[in-house]
């Protein structure tokens, strides 16, 4: 069974954990690392002044291109989540809550079109869970993963399987 988009989601809630309060407002938290043609892309998609009808469809256009590119699902969630936060952040607008509730609905909408309908090698639906964590374990956990020479969701997948097959 695929559960790599589970943990996708997952990886995205303990990244948006970072997004506590500081004192200029929302954190987006320290970027990941840089994927050049999808920040390009992503970025265009989020960024360019369309109707709100237009933006999901310019987002999932994107998506489309960079998946046919073979670029890894983690990498455009993470890279598009890098993308919109900070526009977010400089909505003097919104309140604290309501910037940080802006970018959970976007993290949640873009992981359903980036993972839905999953592939057709992905075998089984995946469920997509989302468990928000403090950014002091969101750090535990990269660190964890690092050291098992693993990568974020391979780790988390397997703590969450290890954590099973003990009860």
């Amino acid at each position: 069974m695929r559960r790599r988009a589970a943990l996708v989601s997952l990886a995205v809630a303990a990244g948006l954990a970072g997004t506590a309060a500081s004192a200029a407002g929302l954190d987006c938290g320290p970027p990941s690392a840089p994927h050049p043609e999808a920040d390009a892309v992503l970025t265009q998609a989020i960024v360019s002044p369309q109707p709100e009808t237009k933006a999901g469809t310019a987002l999932a256009s994107a998506i489309q291109r960079l998946r046919a590119q073979g670029v890894p699902r983690t990498v455009i969630v993470d890279r598009a989540v890098a993308a919109y936060c900070p526009l977010v952040a400089r909505d003097e607008s919104l309140t604290l809550d309501r910037q940080r509730e802006a970018v959970r609905r976007f993290a949640s909408a873009l992981t359903s079109l980036v993972y839905d309908p999953p592939g057709p090698n992905e075998g089984e639906t995946a469920f997509i869970l989302s468990l928000p964590v403090k950014p002091a374990l969101s750090l535990q956990i990269d660190a964890a993963a690092a050291k098992a020479g693993k990568t974020r969701e391979a780790w988390i997948l397997e703590a969450i399987q290890a954590r099973l097959a003990g009860d």
